[in-house]
């Protein structure tokens, strides 16, 4: 009786112990909340369950300051986040105050434009804004688009108070209301983000119009260095409706980040993953082509996870 109860007891813990070994590993992906980032990260948990054996990925909706927090401390494995938030977040200077510094590069995926906008009679310059009393949307506090054109302004010499100072105001409401608040007369600024034309953009093209505000080369300098990983691009003349000329504006690109909880060789896999089926992402939205095998780099202002620079140094990507 007392030998074959422990026998069985032997058994239960060998085959338990068999069991833990070949247990799924759980990989969470913060896929943001809306625009390209679900569908980039719905592709990629794809693309990992099918090609990383026992390795179970799933989509984790969440704004990016809270993914970046969450994947610091543990409770995501990797995100979607613009670079240049990245290092902001990572340096402890969100809006939450909290350094994120477990936070690891991955890989350099796509960028969009920030393309800031007035209405057709408006102004010409950021550093027009508090010229008068505009009605400037800028986003809540907390948010992507308040981050960066705070920034944006900071740079030309405005701020949020010195509008307000001038009669105008700063509109808050969410992103996409933005569209209604130019059609309805509501607003004199703005600002949206992705590639240019923009499908949201297009909407008040026609109706009531806009024009896109430049920043010049002194401007973006300033810029660059207040937000490390951001850049600065072209939007091409003919662009939209009436873009006579080629406009200057910042330039932001997205990249693949993990945690240093991730194990080298989870982050080798995952990393191998996507320079290998890079395709995979091509046509699923705009600028989703720019998602390649080159720049893998570029942008990046943290370190960078040992797992993925061990796969780049094999393939010899930069």
């Amino acid at each position: 009786m007392f030998r074959s109860t422990t026998t069985a007891l032997a058994l239960a813990v060998a085959l338990s112990a068999t069991t833990s070994a070949h247990a799924d590993q759980f990989v969470r992906v913060g896929g943001g909340l809306a625009g390209t980032y679900p569908i980039f990260a719905a592709k990629l948990v794809e693309l990992i369950n099918a090609n990383i054996p026992d390795v179970r990925a799933n989509v984790v909706a969440g704004d990016i300051e809270k993914s970046l927090i969450e994947l610091n401390g543990g409770e995501l494995e990797i995100a979607l986040a613009p670079t240049f938030t990245t290092r902001q977040i990572y340096d402890g200077n969100g809006s939450l105050g909290l350094a994120t510094e477990n936070v690891r590069h991955i890989m350099t995926l796509y960028g969009s434009y920030i393309q800031p906008i007035a209405r057709p009679d408006g102004v010409d310059s950021l550093d027009a804004l508090d010229d008068g009393a505009n009605r400037v949307w800028m986003g809540q506090s907390s948010g992507f688009f308040y981050q960066v054109f705070n920034p944006m302004m900071e740079a030309s010499g405005v701020t949020p108070a010195s509008i307000e100072s001038a009669g105008g105001v700063v509109e808050a409401y969410g992103y996409i209301d933005q569209v209604q608040g130019f059609q309805d007369g509501r607003l004199d600024a703005g600002v949206f983000a992705g590639p240019a034309p923009y499908s949201l953009m297009l909407q008040i093209e026609q109706s009531p119009g806009f024009k896109l505000i430049p920043m010049d080369d002194a401007s973006l300098d300033r810029l660059e260095e207040m937000l490390p990983g951001i850049g600065r691009a072209i939007i091409p003349a003919g662009s939209y409706n009436g873009q006579e000329e080629d406009v200057q504006t910042p330039f932001y690109v997205n990249h693949l980040i993990a945690s240093t909880n991730m194990s080298d060789e989870l982050a080798y896999q995952i990393t191998k993953v996507l320079y290998d089926n890079v395709e995979q992402f091509h046509g699923l939205f705009p600028a989703s082509e720019e998602i390649d095998q080159a720049d893998v780099l570029q942008y990046n202002v943290i370190p960078v996870h040992p797992g993925a620079q061990q796969f780049f140094d094999e393939v010899g990507a930069q």
